[in-house]
Parts: C-alpha cells; sequence; structure tokens
C-alpha cells in the first residue's frame, strides 16, 4: 500500500514537471495588431485665395427716341423763338416789318429756330394785314433749303398764291419769285385786315393747303428738308401773326 502511494506521488511529480518545461520552453504567444480604428485625414489642400465677386451695376436704362417736335406760340411773351431784324412780339401777337428800305425782292423771313429742319410737318397760323405795300403778300415760310425758298402767300385782295424763290439771286436784287400754280387765286380769304387761318400739311413732295378750315389745293414739290416759318414780301409790308402751331409728322 505504501509503495503504491509513492508511486502515484512520483507520477505526479513527474508529470508536473514536465509540463512546466513546457511552459518554460515555449515562445509567449504574438498578439494579433489590433488595425486603427481612426480613419487618416486626407492632407489640407492648398487654399485658393478667393476671387473678388464684382459688385453688380445696374442695368442701363433704354434712351427714349425723341418725339415729334412740336411748337405752339399765342405770342403772350416773346421767347426767341422767331427772329429777324424787325420782329416784335407784343400785345399777344407778332408783328413782322416794315422793314429798312432795300432795293431788292428777296423776301423776309422769321425762321422757326425750334422746329428744326423738317420734311413732314403739319404748320398753321392765324394771320392779318397790318400796313404798307402787299403786292408779293405774307404768309408761311413752307420750306427753305440751300436752293429754293417755298412760301404760302396771302393779301388783303382775297387772292393767294404759291411761290418758290431762287436763292441764287438773294445778292442780285431778288428777282427769283417764281409761281407754281399760276396766277393769283380766290381760295376763302376774308378781306382787308380781317384775321385768315393759314394751314399746311407736308408730306413727302405734296404740299395740302388749307385756308381758313377749307381744303384749297394740293401742290407737287421736290421731297427735301428744311427750315419753316414765317415771312413778309416786301420791306414796306408789316403783318400781324398769332397762334402760331407747328408739329412733325413721323
Amino acid at each position: 500500500m505504501k509503495n503504491a502511494r509513492l508511486v502515484r506521488w512520483f507520477s505526479l511529480v513527474v508529470v508536473t514537471t514536465l509540463l512546466m518545461g513546457c511552459s518554460m520552453g515555449a515562445a509567449a504567444p504574438t498578439a494579433t495588431p489590433v488595425p486603427p480604428t481612426d480613419t487618416p485625414v486626407p492632407p489640407t489642400a492648398t487654399p485658393v485665395p478667393p476671387t473678388a465677386t464684382p459688385l453688380p451695376t445696374d442695368t442701363p436704362l433704354p434712351t427714349p427716341t425723341p418725339g415729334p417736335i412740336v411748337v405752339d406760340d399765342d405770342f403772350s411773351a416773346d421767347t426767341g423763338r422767331f427772329t429777324c431784324e424787325n420782329c416784335v412780339v407784343a400785345d399777344g401777337k407778332l408783328t413782322i416789318g416794315p422793314f429798312t428800305m432795300v432795293d431788292s425782292y428777296t423776301p423776309f423771313l422769321a425762321i422757326c429756330e425750334e422746329c428744326g429742319t423738317t420734311k413732314n410737318y403739319k404748320m398753321s397760323v392765324d394771320t392779318w394785314y397790318e400796313a404798307g405795300n402787299s403786292q408779293f403778300g405774307w404768309g408761311l415760310l413752307a420750306r427753305q433749303d440751300e436752293k429754293f425758298t417755298y412760301l404760302l402767300a396771302a393779301t388783303s385782295w382775297q387772292v393767294y398764291n404759291v411761290f418758290s424763290f431762287d436763292r441764287s439771286t438773294e445778292t442780285k436784287g431778288g428777282r427769283g419769285y417764281a409761281s407754281l400754280i399760276g396766277r393769283w387765286s380766290k381760295g376763302g380769304l376774308s378781306a382787308g385786315r380781317q384775321v385768315n387761318h393759314l394751314e399746311i400739311v407736308m408730306q413727302d413732295s405734296t404740299m395740302s393747303i388749307s385756308i381758313n378750315g377749307i381744303f384749297i389745293r394740293n401742290i407737287d414739290l421736290p421731297s427735301a428738308n428744311g427750315k419753316v416759318g414765317l415771312w413778309v414780301g416786301n420791306w414796306e409790308t408789316s403783318s400781324n401773326f398769332d397762334n402760331f402751331h407747328f408739329e412733325e409728322v413721323r
């Protein structure tokens, strides 16, 4: 019995010794690397300097198209619209003439500067005779271009005419008148110093004439641009004008 116990203790010691030797001789286990949990931060790009944003600009407004020229003058004041050597604004009217005596038949003009250089238009005026020799009449300057002056003439004798005047004769005694309708014609004019309303409408090469609200006739003229206004035909003549109206036609 005693021998059996010794054998068991001996066997236990041997086994224990072997186990301890294995433990001491074996290499220590290598630890499994733990993958990193933090995602690496990519390198930061070099910042680009900011580009200056231009300030918004106001949208330019469209340039308005100039409207047709309209001129009205009741001659209650002297606006300087009509200028000539002897034009007088007084008592609500414009008086043209008389002028210093000259040895010439060149017409005396009062050009409407504000009316501009025009081609197609409507123009009218109230007018009446004041004094002096009116053999060439007075009235509306229908057009003055580089070569000719075109005139609607009224008289105190109840007749009218339409003249062209050759401007090349201005320095040669002014004998450059030519009638565009032939003889003086009756056309609804009131006699003497009564007021007459003259109106012309110019459309390209056609001039329409009305007197005291009554259409009289059409006249063919060369189509061109020119100045417009009022006139008297003799240095002795003086005539009055009122309620001038000009309207450009487009």
